[in-house]
Protein backbone atom coordinates (compact mmCIF):
# COMPACT_ATOMS: atom_id res chain seq x y z
CA UNK A 1 0.00 0.00 0.00
CA UNK A 2 1.45 3.37 -0.95
CA UNK A 3 1.90 6.35 1.39
CA UNK A 4 -1.31 8.09 0.30
CA UNK A 5 -3.31 4.90 0.73
CA UNK A 6 -1.87 4.23 4.17
CA UNK A 7 -2.64 7.76 5.28
CA UNK A 8 -6.21 7.68 3.99
CA UNK A 9 -6.98 4.35 5.65
CA UNK A 10 -5.43 5.47 8.95
CA UNK A 11 -7.39 8.71 8.92
CA UNK A 12 -10.67 7.00 8.07
CA UNK A 13 -10.18 4.39 10.78
CA UNK A 14 -9.70 7.14 13.36
CA UNK A 15 -12.80 9.03 12.22
CA UNK A 16 -14.90 5.87 12.38
CA UNK A 17 -13.43 4.68 15.68
CA UNK A 18 -13.93 8.07 17.31
CA UNK A 19 -17.68 7.64 17.03
CA UNK A 20 -17.95 3.87 17.28
CA UNK A 21 -20.18 4.02 20.35
CA UNK A 22 -22.56 6.66 19.00
CA UNK A 23 -22.31 8.01 15.45
CA UNK A 24 -21.68 11.73 15.22
CA UNK A 25 -24.47 13.90 13.92
CA UNK A 26 -24.16 17.17 12.07
CA UNK A 27 -24.79 19.91 14.60
CA UNK A 28 -24.27 22.97 12.38
CA UNK A 29 -23.93 23.57 8.65
CA UNK A 30 -23.08 26.64 6.62
CA UNK A 31 -23.19 25.39 3.03
CA UNK A 32 -20.92 26.79 0.31
CA UNK A 33 -22.69 29.43 -1.77
CA UNK A 34 -19.76 30.05 -4.21
CA UNK A 35 -20.42 33.77 -4.21
CA UNK A 36 -17.15 34.78 -2.63
CA UNK A 37 -14.37 33.77 -0.26
CA UNK A 38 -12.97 35.17 2.95
CA UNK A 39 -9.50 36.59 3.24
CA UNK A 40 -6.79 34.07 4.08
CA UNK A 41 -7.18 32.38 7.45
CA UNK A 42 -3.57 31.34 7.89
CA UNK A 43 -0.49 31.62 10.07
CA UNK A 44 2.94 31.98 8.42
CA UNK A 45 5.77 31.13 10.80
CA UNK A 46 8.84 31.35 8.55
CA UNK A 47 11.65 33.82 9.20
CA UNK A 48 10.90 37.32 7.93
CA UNK A 49 7.40 36.32 6.83
CA UNK A 50 5.38 36.59 10.01
CA UNK A 51 1.66 36.61 9.21
CA UNK A 52 -1.26 35.67 11.45
CA UNK A 53 -4.72 36.45 10.09
CA UNK A 54 -7.70 34.70 11.67
CA UNK A 55 -11.26 34.41 10.38
CA UNK A 56 -14.05 33.35 12.76
CA UNK A 57 -17.78 32.80 12.42
CA UNK A 58 -20.55 32.09 14.90
CA UNK A 59 -22.70 29.00 15.41
CA UNK A 60 -25.40 27.66 17.72
CA UNK A 61 -25.05 24.18 19.19
CA UNK A 62 -25.91 22.08 22.20
CA UNK A 63 -23.96 18.92 22.90
CA UNK A 64 -20.43 17.61 22.37
CA UNK A 65 -18.67 19.11 19.34
CA UNK A 66 -16.07 16.65 18.05
CA UNK A 67 -15.20 17.71 14.48
CA UNK A 68 -15.12 20.74 12.25
CA UNK A 69 -15.07 20.65 8.45
CA UNK A 70 -14.02 23.95 6.86
CA UNK A 71 -14.60 24.38 3.14
CA UNK A 72 -11.48 26.14 1.97
CA UNK A 73 -10.82 27.51 -1.50
CA UNK A 74 -7.79 26.53 -3.57
CA UNK A 75 -6.08 28.58 -6.25
CA UNK A 76 -5.44 26.07 -9.02
CA UNK A 77 -3.22 28.43 -10.99
CA UNK A 78 -0.82 29.29 -8.19
CA UNK A 79 2.09 27.35 -6.77
CA UNK A 80 1.09 24.95 -4.05
CA UNK A 81 2.32 25.16 -0.47
CA UNK A 82 2.24 22.39 2.12
CA UNK A 83 0.72 23.34 5.44
CA UNK A 84 2.60 22.50 8.62
CA UNK A 85 -0.42 22.32 10.89
CA UNK A 86 -3.87 23.58 11.79
CA UNK A 87 -5.16 25.76 14.62
CA UNK A 88 -8.75 25.66 15.85
CA UNK A 89 -10.25 27.95 18.46
CA UNK A 90 -13.70 28.37 19.98
CA UNK A 91 -14.70 31.76 21.42
CA UNK A 92 -17.59 33.01 23.46
CA UNK A 93 -20.13 35.12 21.57
CA UNK A 94 -20.59 38.48 23.20
CA UNK A 95 -23.85 40.39 23.56
CA UNK A 96 -22.96 42.61 20.59
CA UNK A 97 -22.52 39.52 18.36
CA UNK A 98 -18.70 39.63 18.21
CA UNK A 99 -16.13 37.04 19.36
CA UNK A 100 -15.24 37.16 23.04
CA UNK A 101 -12.93 35.18 25.27
CA UNK A 102 -11.24 32.04 23.98
CA UNK A 103 -12.91 28.99 25.52
CA UNK A 104 -11.11 26.15 23.78
CA UNK A 105 -8.23 25.79 21.35
CA UNK A 106 -5.67 23.36 19.99
CA UNK A 107 -3.06 22.86 17.29
CA UNK A 108 -2.34 19.71 15.28
CA UNK A 109 0.69 18.96 13.13
CA UNK A 110 0.17 18.37 9.41
CA UNK A 111 0.77 14.63 9.77
CA UNK A 112 -1.55 14.18 12.73
CA UNK A 113 -4.18 11.59 11.71
CA UNK A 114 -6.90 13.77 13.26
CA UNK A 115 -6.17 16.45 10.63
CA UNK A 116 -7.57 15.34 7.25
CA UNK A 117 -6.30 17.60 4.49
CA UNK A 118 -4.59 17.58 1.11
CA UNK A 119 -5.03 13.80 0.84
CA UNK A 120 -3.34 13.75 -2.56
CA UNK A 121 -0.38 15.77 -1.24
CA UNK A 122 -0.43 18.37 -3.99
CA UNK A 123 0.20 21.38 -1.76
CA UNK A 124 -3.24 22.73 -2.70
CA UNK A 125 -5.36 22.82 0.43
CA UNK A 126 -9.13 23.00 0.09
CA UNK A 127 -11.56 21.33 2.49
CA UNK A 128 -10.06 20.33 5.83
CA UNK A 129 -11.62 17.94 8.36
CA UNK A 130 -10.34 18.27 11.93
CA UNK A 131 -11.20 15.98 14.86
CA UNK A 132 -10.93 17.66 18.25
CA UNK A 133 -8.47 16.12 20.75
CA UNK A 134 -11.23 16.52 23.33
CA UNK A 135 -14.86 17.36 22.58
CA UNK A 136 -16.05 20.90 23.22
CA UNK A 137 -19.14 21.07 25.43
CA UNK A 138 -21.52 23.49 23.71
CA UNK A 139 -24.70 24.99 25.07
CA UNK A 140 -25.51 28.16 23.16
CA UNK A 141 -23.86 30.55 20.73
CA UNK A 142 -20.12 30.63 19.99
CA UNK A 143 -17.53 31.57 17.38
CA UNK A 144 -15.10 29.16 15.78
CA UNK A 145 -11.94 29.83 13.76
CA UNK A 146 -9.82 27.50 11.63
CA UNK A 147 -6.35 28.58 10.53
CA UNK A 148 -3.84 26.66 8.44
CA UNK A 149 -0.22 27.06 9.39
CA UNK A 150 2.57 27.45 6.81
CA UNK A 151 6.32 27.96 6.86
CA UNK A 152 6.15 30.36 3.90
CA UNK A 153 3.54 32.71 2.37
CA UNK A 154 0.50 30.75 1.17
CA UNK A 155 -3.14 31.01 0.17
CA UNK A 156 -6.15 29.56 2.04
CA UNK A 157 -9.37 31.55 2.12
CA UNK A 158 -12.68 29.89 3.04
CA UNK A 159 -15.78 29.81 0.84
CA UNK A 160 -18.58 32.18 1.79
CA UNK A 161 -22.03 31.08 2.95
CA UNK A 162 -25.41 32.85 3.25
CA UNK A 163 -24.21 35.76 1.11
CA UNK A 164 -25.80 39.08 2.20
CA UNK A 165 -27.95 37.24 4.78
CA UNK A 166 -25.66 35.68 7.41
CA UNK A 167 -27.03 33.46 10.15
CA UNK A 168 -26.51 35.33 13.40
CA UNK A 169 -23.33 37.39 13.07
CA UNK A 170 -21.31 37.69 9.88
CA UNK A 171 -17.76 36.37 9.71
CA UNK A 172 -15.18 38.29 11.75
CA UNK A 173 -11.50 38.96 11.05
CA UNK A 174 -8.48 40.01 13.07
CA UNK A 175 -4.75 40.51 12.49
CA UNK A 176 -3.06 38.69 15.35
CA UNK A 177 0.44 39.66 14.20
CA UNK A 178 -0.43 43.34 14.62
CA UNK A 179 -2.38 42.75 17.81
CA UNK A 180 -5.58 43.93 16.18
CA UNK A 181 -9.09 43.57 17.54
CA UNK A 182 -11.92 41.56 16.01
CA UNK A 183 -13.87 43.38 13.31
CA UNK A 184 -16.56 42.30 10.86
CA UNK A 185 -14.95 40.72 7.81
CA UNK A 186 -14.34 43.09 4.92
CA UNK A 187 -12.32 43.19 1.75
CA UNK A 188 -11.58 45.63 -1.08
CA UNK A 189 -15.31 45.84 -1.85
CA UNK A 190 -16.23 46.80 1.71
CA UNK A 191 -18.08 44.92 4.49
CA UNK A 192 -18.72 41.32 3.49
CA UNK A 193 -22.05 40.46 5.17
CA UNK A 194 -21.63 36.71 4.85
CA UNK A 195 -20.71 33.65 6.89
CA UNK A 196 -17.94 31.29 5.99
CA UNK A 197 -18.71 27.71 4.98
CA UNK A 198 -18.20 25.03 7.62
CA UNK A 199 -19.88 22.12 9.36
CA UNK A 200 -19.72 20.85 12.93
CA UNK A 201 -20.22 17.23 13.98
CA UNK A 202 -20.75 15.73 17.39
CA UNK A 203 -23.28 14.34 19.82
CA UNK A 204 -26.46 16.26 20.68
CA UNK A 205 -28.08 15.80 24.09
CA UNK A 206 -30.57 13.02 24.68
CA UNK A 207 -30.66 9.47 23.36
CA UNK A 208 -28.31 8.69 20.47
CA UNK A 209 -29.70 8.76 16.94
CA UNK A 210 -31.10 5.38 15.90
CA UNK A 211 -28.69 3.13 14.01
CA UNK A 212 -30.94 0.10 13.46
CA UNK A 213 -31.51 -0.56 9.75
CA UNK A 214 -34.45 -2.64 8.49
CA UNK A 215 -35.26 -3.53 12.09
CA UNK A 216 -32.35 -5.95 12.31
CA UNK A 217 -28.90 -4.60 11.43
CA UNK A 218 -26.44 -1.73 11.28
CA UNK A 219 -24.21 -0.21 8.61
CA UNK A 220 -20.50 -1.05 8.87
CA UNK A 221 -17.99 0.88 6.75
CA UNK A 222 -14.78 -0.71 5.47
CA UNK A 223 -11.93 1.48 4.10
CA UNK A 224 -10.47 0.41 0.76
CA UNK A 225 -6.80 0.54 -0.26
CA UNK A 226 -5.86 3.08 -2.91
CA UNK A 227 -4.15 2.18 -6.18
CA UNK A 228 -0.69 3.67 -6.60
CA UNK A 229 -0.91 7.29 -7.70
CA UNK A 230 -4.69 7.50 -7.32
CA UNK A 231 -6.08 10.96 -6.65
CA UNK A 232 -9.76 9.93 -6.67
CA UNK A 233 -11.61 6.60 -6.53
CA UNK A 234 -15.15 5.64 -7.53
CA UNK A 235 -16.60 2.18 -6.88
CA UNK A 236 -19.81 1.73 -8.88
CA UNK A 237 -20.92 -1.88 -8.39
CA UNK A 238 -20.64 -4.92 -6.09
CA UNK A 239 -20.98 -8.68 -6.50
CA UNK A 240 -21.07 -11.32 -3.78
CA UNK A 241 -21.20 -15.08 -4.35
CA UNK A 242 -22.27 -15.90 -0.80
CA UNK A 243 -19.17 -17.98 -0.01
CA UNK A 244 -16.98 -15.14 1.17
CA UNK A 245 -15.91 -14.26 -2.38
CA UNK A 246 -16.81 -10.70 -3.29
CA UNK A 247 -15.99 -8.01 -5.83
CA UNK A 248 -16.17 -4.22 -6.02
CA UNK A 249 -15.51 -2.52 -9.37
CA UNK A 250 -15.19 1.03 -10.63
CA UNK A 251 -12.32 3.30 -11.60
CA UNK A 252 -9.67 5.63 -10.27
CA UNK A 253 -8.11 8.88 -11.42
CA UNK A 254 -4.49 9.89 -11.54
CA UNK A 255 -2.87 13.21 -12.33
CA UNK A 256 -4.31 16.70 -12.25
CA UNK A 257 -7.17 18.35 -14.09
CA UNK A 258 -4.96 19.21 -17.06
CA UNK A 259 -3.53 15.68 -17.29
CA UNK A 260 -6.27 13.50 -15.83
CA UNK A 261 -6.32 9.79 -16.57
CA UNK A 262 -8.91 7.22 -15.47
CA UNK A 263 -8.23 3.49 -15.13
CA UNK A 264 -10.44 0.49 -14.41
CA UNK A 265 -10.38 -0.88 -10.86
CA UNK A 266 -11.43 -4.13 -9.18
CA UNK A 267 -11.26 -5.07 -5.50
CA UNK A 268 -11.49 -8.74 -4.53
CA UNK A 269 -11.77 -10.65 -1.27
CA UNK A 270 -12.27 -14.30 -0.33
CA UNK A 271 -13.07 -16.22 2.83
CA UNK A 272 -9.44 -17.32 3.02
CA UNK A 273 -8.18 -13.75 2.52
CA UNK A 274 -10.85 -11.37 3.83
CA UNK A 275 -8.90 -8.16 3.18
CA UNK A 276 -9.84 -6.19 0.09
CA UNK A 277 -7.12 -6.62 -2.55
CA UNK A 278 -6.69 -4.75 -5.82
CA UNK A 279 -6.68 -7.17 -8.76
CA UNK A 280 -5.11 -6.14 -12.10
CA UNK A 281 -7.71 -5.25 -14.73
CA UNK A 282 -7.50 -4.27 -18.39
CA UNK A 283 -7.07 -0.51 -18.80
CA UNK A 284 -6.15 0.02 -22.45
CA UNK A 285 -4.63 3.35 -23.40
CA UNK A 286 -6.86 4.11 -26.35
CA UNK A 287 -6.01 7.77 -26.80
CA UNK A 288 -3.05 7.04 -29.06
CA UNK A 289 -0.95 8.73 -30.32
CA UNK A 290 -1.04 10.54 -26.97
CA UNK A 291 0.57 8.02 -24.56
CA UNK A 292 -0.45 10.05 -21.51
CA UNK A 293 -4.19 9.73 -22.08
CA UNK A 294 -6.43 6.96 -20.77
CA UNK A 295 -10.09 6.89 -19.80
CA UNK A 296 -11.64 3.57 -18.88
CA UNK A 297 -13.74 2.33 -15.97
CA UNK A 298 -16.28 -0.28 -14.85
CA UNK A 299 -19.92 0.57 -14.09
CA UNK A 300 -21.25 -2.93 -13.46
CA UNK A 301 -20.43 -6.49 -12.46
CA UNK A 302 -22.34 -9.79 -12.33
CA UNK A 303 -21.63 -13.48 -12.70
CA UNK A 304 -23.09 -16.94 -12.29
CA UNK A 305 -20.05 -18.38 -10.52
CA UNK A 306 -16.85 -17.18 -8.93
CA UNK A 307 -14.92 -18.24 -12.04
CA UNK A 308 -17.42 -16.80 -14.52
CA UNK A 309 -17.75 -13.08 -13.82
CA UNK A 310 -18.39 -10.15 -16.15
CA UNK A 311 -17.59 -6.47 -15.60
CA UNK A 312 -18.31 -3.67 -18.03
CA UNK A 313 -18.41 0.09 -18.44
CA UNK A 314 -16.83 2.81 -20.58
CA UNK A 315 -13.58 3.32 -22.43
CA UNK A 316 -12.43 6.08 -24.72
CA UNK A 317 -11.98 4.81 -28.23
CA UNK A 318 -12.90 5.28 -31.85
CA UNK A 319 -16.05 4.30 -33.71
CA UNK A 320 -15.82 2.24 -36.88
CA UNK A 321 -15.77 5.53 -38.80
CA UNK A 322 -13.25 7.27 -36.49
CA UNK A 323 -15.46 9.26 -34.14
CA UNK A 324 -13.69 9.48 -30.79
CA UNK A 325 -15.37 9.05 -27.41
CA UNK A 326 -17.15 6.48 -25.28
CA UNK A 327 -17.07 2.86 -26.44
CA UNK A 328 -18.28 -0.32 -24.76
CA UNK A 329 -15.78 -1.86 -22.34
CA UNK A 330 -16.31 -5.53 -21.39
CA UNK A 331 -14.07 -7.81 -19.35
CA UNK A 332 -14.39 -11.41 -18.10
CA UNK A 333 -12.92 -13.13 -15.02
CA UNK A 334 -12.20 -16.84 -15.37
CA UNK A 335 -11.08 -17.39 -11.79
CA UNK A 336 -7.49 -16.42 -12.55
CA UNK A 337 -7.42 -13.12 -14.47
CA UNK A 338 -9.50 -10.39 -16.07
CA UNK A 339 -9.44 -10.31 -19.88
CA UNK A 340 -10.99 -7.67 -22.12
CA UNK A 341 -13.68 -9.02 -24.45
CA UNK A 342 -14.05 -7.29 -27.80
CA UNK A 343 -17.32 -5.36 -28.12
CA UNK A 344 -18.95 -3.84 -31.20
CA UNK A 345 -17.88 -0.25 -31.96
CA UNK A 346 -20.33 2.58 -32.44
CA UNK A 347 -21.06 4.13 -35.84
CA UNK A 348 -21.48 7.80 -36.79
CA UNK A 349 -20.86 8.95 -33.25
CA UNK A 350 -19.47 7.98 -29.86
CA UNK A 351 -20.70 7.95 -26.27
CA UNK A 352 -21.64 4.32 -25.64
CA UNK A 353 -21.22 2.53 -22.32
CA UNK A 354 -22.52 -0.40 -20.30
CA UNK A 355 -24.41 0.64 -17.16
CA UNK A 356 -25.64 -2.71 -15.81
CA UNK A 357 -25.29 -6.48 -16.26
CA UNK A 358 -27.59 -9.44 -15.58
CA UNK A 359 -25.91 -12.85 -15.77
CA UNK A 360 -28.55 -15.59 -15.90
CA UNK A 361 -26.33 -18.44 -17.11
CA UNK A 362 -22.92 -18.96 -18.68
CA UNK A 363 -24.55 -18.57 -22.10
CA UNK A 364 -27.17 -15.99 -21.12
CA UNK A 365 -25.75 -12.63 -20.07
CA UNK A 366 -27.32 -9.22 -20.73
CA UNK A 367 -25.55 -5.85 -20.85
CA UNK A 368 -27.62 -2.66 -20.92
CA UNK A 369 -26.66 0.99 -21.19
CA UNK A 370 -26.20 3.58 -23.96
CA UNK A 371 -25.54 3.09 -27.66
CA UNK A 372 -24.83 5.21 -30.75
CA UNK A 373 -25.42 4.13 -34.32
CA UNK A 374 -26.07 6.05 -37.52
CA UNK A 375 -26.49 9.31 -35.66
CA UNK A 376 -29.18 7.76 -33.40
CA UNK A 377 -29.00 7.16 -29.64
CA UNK A 378 -31.03 4.05 -28.81
CA UNK A 379 -30.70 2.28 -25.49
CA UNK A 380 -28.23 -0.60 -25.44
CA UNK A 381 -29.34 -4.21 -24.97
CA UNK A 382 -26.41 -6.51 -25.72
CA UNK A 383 -26.66 -10.31 -25.24
CA UNK A 384 -23.90 -12.88 -24.73
CA UNK A 385 -24.95 -16.38 -25.86
CA UNK A 386 -21.83 -18.14 -24.67
CA UNK A 387 -20.01 -17.65 -27.97
CA UNK A 388 -20.67 -14.15 -29.25
CA UNK A 389 -22.34 -10.84 -28.53
CA UNK A 390 -25.58 -9.84 -30.24
CA UNK A 391 -27.40 -6.52 -30.07
CA UNK A 392 -31.15 -6.62 -29.56
CA UNK A 393 -33.40 -3.74 -30.59
CA UNK A 394 -34.90 -1.59 -27.82
CA UNK A 395 -38.21 0.25 -28.28
CA UNK A 396 -38.78 3.77 -27.02
CA UNK A 397 -41.75 6.09 -26.46
CA UNK A 398 -42.63 8.94 -28.78
CA UNK A 399 -42.05 11.82 -28.97
CA UNK A 400 -39.70 11.42 -25.99
CA UNK A 401 -36.12 12.67 -26.01
CA UNK A 402 -33.58 12.55 -28.86
CA UNK A 403 -32.09 9.41 -27.29
CA UNK A 404 -32.51 6.78 -24.62
CA UNK A 405 -30.38 4.80 -22.18
CA UNK A 406 -30.85 1.96 -19.71
CA UNK A 407 -29.38 2.18 -16.21
CA UNK A 408 -30.36 -1.10 -14.55
CA UNK A 409 -31.57 -4.63 -15.31
CA UNK A 410 -32.97 -7.49 -13.22
CA UNK A 411 -35.20 -10.50 -13.57
CA UNK A 412 -35.11 -14.19 -14.43
CA UNK A 413 -34.79 -16.20 -17.65
CA UNK A 414 -37.68 -15.29 -19.92
CA UNK A 415 -38.82 -12.39 -17.71
CA UNK A 416 -36.44 -9.44 -17.61
CA UNK A 417 -36.93 -5.81 -16.65
CA UNK A 418 -34.69 -2.86 -17.60
CA UNK A 419 -35.14 0.78 -16.63
CA UNK A 420 -33.57 4.08 -17.61
CA UNK A 421 -34.23 7.52 -19.06
CA UNK A 422 -32.84 9.79 -21.76
CA UNK A 423 -29.44 9.52 -23.39
CA UNK A 424 -26.38 10.77 -21.47
CA UNK A 425 -28.28 10.24 -18.25
CA UNK A 426 -30.78 13.01 -18.97
CA UNK A 427 -34.26 12.82 -17.53
CA UNK A 428 -37.00 12.02 -20.01
CA UNK A 429 -40.48 13.34 -20.63
CA UNK A 430 -41.82 9.76 -20.64
CA UNK A 431 -41.12 6.92 -18.20
CA UNK A 432 -38.70 4.39 -19.70
CA UNK A 433 -39.22 0.82 -18.48
CA UNK A 434 -38.74 -2.22 -20.73
CA UNK A 435 -39.77 -5.86 -20.28
CA UNK A 436 -37.99 -8.66 -22.10
CA UNK A 437 -38.70 -12.31 -22.76
CA UNK A 438 -35.08 -13.22 -23.44
CA UNK A 439 -35.33 -12.49 -27.16
CA UNK A 440 -37.16 -9.18 -27.59
CA UNK A 441 -38.00 -6.11 -25.54
CA UNK A 442 -41.29 -4.24 -25.24
CA UNK A 443 -42.14 -0.91 -23.65
CA UNK A 444 -44.03 -0.99 -20.37
CA UNK A 445 -47.10 1.22 -20.39
CA UNK A 446 -48.97 3.30 -17.84
CA UNK A 447 -46.00 3.88 -15.53
CA UNK A 448 -46.72 6.64 -12.95
CA UNK A 449 -44.97 9.92 -13.62
CA UNK A 450 -45.47 12.54 -10.89
CA UNK A 451 -43.35 15.26 -12.50
CA UNK A 452 -42.68 16.81 -15.88
CA UNK A 453 -39.58 14.63 -16.28
CA UNK A 454 -38.52 11.33 -14.79
CA UNK A 455 -35.61 8.89 -14.63
CA UNK A 456 -35.24 5.36 -13.29
CA UNK A 457 -31.86 4.20 -11.98
CA UNK A 458 -32.61 0.92 -10.23
CA UNK A 459 -34.87 -2.12 -10.62
CA UNK A 460 -35.49 -5.10 -8.35
CA UNK A 461 -37.54 -8.03 -9.66
CA UNK A 462 -38.62 -10.24 -6.75
CA UNK A 463 -41.15 -12.20 -8.84
CA UNK A 464 -42.98 -11.76 -12.14
CA UNK A 465 -45.74 -9.98 -10.21
CA UNK A 466 -43.53 -8.14 -7.72
CA UNK A 467 -41.15 -5.64 -9.35
CA UNK A 468 -39.86 -2.31 -8.06
CA UNK A 469 -38.26 0.51 -10.06
CA UNK A 470 -36.64 3.52 -8.41
CA UNK A 471 -35.44 6.92 -9.54
CA UNK A 472 -36.45 10.56 -9.37
CA UNK A 473 -38.74 13.15 -10.93
CA UNK A 474 -38.47 16.84 -11.73
CA UNK A 475 -40.98 19.66 -12.14
CA UNK A 476 -40.01 23.23 -12.97
CA UNK A 477 -40.60 25.57 -10.05
CA UNK A 478 -40.89 22.63 -7.66
CA UNK A 479 -37.59 20.80 -8.06
CA UNK A 480 -36.61 17.17 -7.73
CA UNK A 481 -38.05 14.32 -5.70
CA UNK A 482 -37.47 10.59 -5.20
CA UNK A 483 -39.75 7.95 -6.69
CA UNK A 484 -40.34 4.21 -6.23
CA UNK A 485 -42.96 2.47 -8.39
CA UNK A 486 -44.30 -1.10 -8.17
CA UNK A 487 -45.57 -3.71 -10.65
CA UNK A 488 -48.06 -6.22 -9.20
CA UNK A 489 -48.43 -8.32 -12.32
CA UNK A 490 -51.29 -6.20 -13.61
CA UNK A 491 -50.36 -2.53 -13.26
CA UNK A 492 -47.72 -0.06 -12.16
CA UNK A 493 -48.48 2.10 -9.12
CA UNK A 494 -46.55 4.63 -7.07
CA UNK A 495 -45.07 2.84 -4.05
CA UNK A 496 -43.58 5.93 -2.37
CA UNK A 497 -42.26 9.40 -3.02
CA UNK A 498 -40.96 9.87 0.53
CA UNK A 499 -37.41 8.70 -0.23
CA UNK A 500 -35.37 5.97 -1.83
CA UNK A 501 -34.69 6.31 -5.55
CA UNK A 502 -31.39 4.42 -5.47
CA UNK A 503 -30.33 0.76 -5.27
CA UNK A 504 -32.75 -1.66 -3.60
CA UNK A 505 -32.48 -5.03 -1.87
CA UNK A 506 -34.74 -7.56 -0.13
CA UNK A 507 -33.80 -7.40 3.56
CA UNK A 508 -35.54 -9.01 6.54
CA UNK A 509 -38.62 -9.91 4.48
CA UNK A 510 -38.98 -6.29 3.47
CA UNK A 511 -37.60 -3.84 0.90
CA UNK A 512 -34.66 -1.55 1.63
CA UNK A 513 -34.54 1.39 -0.81
CA UNK A 514 -31.39 3.50 -0.59
CA UNK A 515 -31.66 7.23 -1.08
CA UNK A 516 -32.11 10.50 0.75
CA UNK A 517 -33.59 9.34 2.97
CA UNK A 518 -33.17 5.60 2.77
CA UNK A 519 -36.50 3.82 3.34
CA UNK A 520 -37.55 0.37 4.52
CA UNK A 521 -40.92 -1.17 3.65
CA UNK A 522 -41.98 -3.89 6.07
CA UNK A 523 -45.02 -4.88 4.05
CA UNK A 524 -47.22 -2.30 5.73
CA UNK A 525 -45.50 1.08 5.66
CA UNK A 526 -42.37 2.90 4.52
CA UNK A 527 -40.06 4.13 7.28
CA UNK A 528 -36.96 6.32 7.10
CA UNK A 529 -33.71 4.53 7.96
CA UNK A 530 -30.30 5.66 9.25
CA UNK A 531 -27.76 6.63 6.63
CA UNK A 532 -23.97 6.49 6.78
CA UNK A 533 -22.57 8.53 9.63
CA UNK A 534 -19.27 10.42 9.80
CA UNK A 535 -19.01 11.51 6.16
CA UNK A 536 -19.46 15.11 5.11
CA UNK A 537 -21.32 13.85 2.04
CA UNK A 538 -21.76 10.52 0.27
CA UNK A 539 -23.67 8.81 -2.53
CA UNK A 540 -24.78 5.18 -2.58
CA UNK A 541 -23.36 3.22 -5.52
CA UNK A 542 -24.81 -0.28 -5.15
CA UNK A 543 -26.29 -2.79 -2.70
CA UNK A 544 -26.71 -6.58 -2.86
CA UNK A 545 -28.46 -8.70 -0.26
CA UNK A 546 -26.27 -11.55 0.99
CA UNK A 547 -28.53 -12.91 3.75
CA UNK A 548 -31.70 -12.24 5.71
CA UNK A 549 -30.10 -9.22 7.39
CA UNK A 550 -26.82 -9.02 5.51
CA UNK A 551 -25.85 -6.99 2.48
CA UNK A 552 -22.75 -5.81 0.64
CA UNK A 553 -22.75 -2.30 -0.73
CA UNK A 554 -20.51 0.53 -1.80
CA UNK A 555 -20.62 4.29 -1.46
CA UNK A 556 -18.68 7.17 -2.94
CA UNK A 557 -17.74 9.47 -0.07
CA UNK A 558 -16.26 12.91 0.42
CA UNK A 559 -13.20 12.92 2.68
CA UNK A 560 -11.73 16.38 3.16
CA UNK A 561 -12.97 17.40 -0.28
CA UNK A 562 -11.51 14.36 -2.05
CA UNK A 563 -13.54 11.59 -3.73
CA UNK A 564 -12.99 8.18 -2.19
CA UNK A 565 -15.03 4.96 -2.02
CA UNK A 566 -15.79 2.60 0.84
CA UNK A 567 -17.28 -0.85 1.12
CA UNK A 568 -20.44 -0.90 3.24
CA UNK A 569 -21.92 -3.90 5.00
CA UNK A 570 -25.26 -4.39 6.63
CA UNK A 571 -24.74 -6.77 9.53
CA UNK A 572 -27.19 -7.98 12.16
CA UNK A 573 -27.11 -6.16 15.46
CA UNK A 574 -26.37 -8.74 18.12
CA UNK A 575 -28.28 -8.44 21.39
CA UNK A 576 -26.98 -9.85 24.65
CA UNK A 577 -29.49 -10.31 27.45
CA UNK A 578 -31.80 -7.75 25.94
CA UNK A 579 -29.13 -5.07 25.41
CA UNK A 580 -26.92 -4.38 22.42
Amino acid sequence: MNTLASRFVALLVIVLAASAAHADERLWYNEIDTWSTTRDSIVVTGPGAAFDQEVADDFEATGLVRRVVAYGHDCFNCAGAFSTGVRVRVYARQADGSPGAELYGFRLDADDPRFLHDLNQTGHEETVDVTFPQPFVADGGYFISVQLEYAAPAYWPIWSSHHTAPRGSPAYLRDNAAGGAWAPHSDALGPSHFDFAFALYGTPPGPPAPTLVAGCGEWNVEPLPLPDGATAVSVHAVQSFGNGEEWLVGGYDTGTISALQTFSLAYHRTAADPAWRIVPTPSPEVCSPNPGCAKVWFNAIDGVASDDVWAAGWKDGRSDDFYFGGQLFLAHWDGEAWTEVAAPPTHAGAGAEVAAIKALATDDVWFVGSWVSGGQWPALALHWNGVSLEQVATPFPLPGTPGWSLAAIDGSPGDLWAVGAGSDGDMSTSPYILRGDGSTWELAGAVPMPGQQVEFNAVLALANDDVYAAGSWFTGGTGYGPLVVHWDGTQWTTATQAGGGGPMARIASGLLALGNPTLFHDGVEWRAQPGLADFDSYAWADLQATGACNALGAAIVDVAGVRRSVAVRLRPRIFFGGFD
